[in-house]
């Protein structure tokens, strides 16, 4: 089981990385966000929230965790990454109801705020509702792209893309995302999926390895993407915007 208590009791450090992850904001507003935290540590496995429910305003202190989706006929399917240092549930100052859950890839470390109080926050503090505003318009422009890419990209062009924004967590040992996460991250069937892993093993670009691990043998059509596309975490391990897949 994970623990959880008020984050005010937690170590002087939250208070730093609120603002860190929160640039330029006013520090009465990072020392509120810092008393009234709710600071949870869970396991692999283990939900940071759930679908269905008032989604939290949730900063991810370590650890990775996956954005999971129930279909409606059932289908689990893996939509989306969280590394460590990234703010999640924007839409939280609106009182939404979560269209996913969080779910935790490693042992993890979350703080999380009811959308009520980050409102009441984005009301007195205009440089903390500009980031929010930020944010979301930060994520509508990913989900473009990304539906871009279901328009126009190939399969094997969004397995690539998604092996090379994602390539620490796939090919680090052990694996944190493994075969069973690609087909919902890249928007593929499972079977596709397949096809593609099984064409880019006999191009040489991986291996499978195990029941559900992969190796990398050729890094260059990886590399040959572009940053932007990848959206690959800064060199302090942090990614540099919501990462969708």
């Amino acid at each position: 089981m994970g623990f959880m208590r008020d984050a005010s009791s937690g170590p002087p450090s939250i208070e730093a990385r609120i603002a860190d992850a929160l640039p330029g904001s006013n520090p009465e507003s990072v020392s509120l966000l810092a008393t009234s935290a709710r600071l949870r540590g869970v396991r692999p496995g283990e939900l940071i929230f759930r679908q269905g429910d008032s989604i939290p305003f949730t900063l991810l202190l370590s650890g990775h965790a996956a954005f999971r989706r129930t279909t409606a006929d059932g289908q689990l399917l893996f939509v989306g990454v969280a590394y460590p240092g990234e703010l999640f549930g924007m839409s939280s100052i609106s009182a939404t109801v979560a269209s996913t859950e969080m779910v935790a890839l490693t042992d993890a470390v979350a703080l999380s705020w009811r959308g009520l109080d980050v409102r009441r926050l984005a009301e007195t503090d205009a440089r903390f509702a500009l980031y929010v505003i930020d944010r979301l318009s930060l994520f509508a422009t990913m989900l473009t792209e990304k539906l871009d890419g279901f328009l126009h990209q190939d399969a094997q062009r969004r397995v690539i893309r998604v092996l090379a924004r994602h390539r620490d967590l796939f090919f680090s040992d052990p694996p944190v995302l493994t075969r069973t996460h690609l087909p919902g991250l890249v928007g593929t069937s499972r079977e596709m999926t397949g096809r593609v892993l099984r064409a880019l093993e006999r191009e040489g670009v991986v291996a499978r390895v195990g029941r559900a691990g992969l190796r990398l043998l050729d890094s260059r059509p990886l590399d040959a993407l572009p940053r932007e596309v990848t959206n690959q975490p800064g060199a302090n391990g942090v990614a540099r915007g919501p990462v969708l897949a």
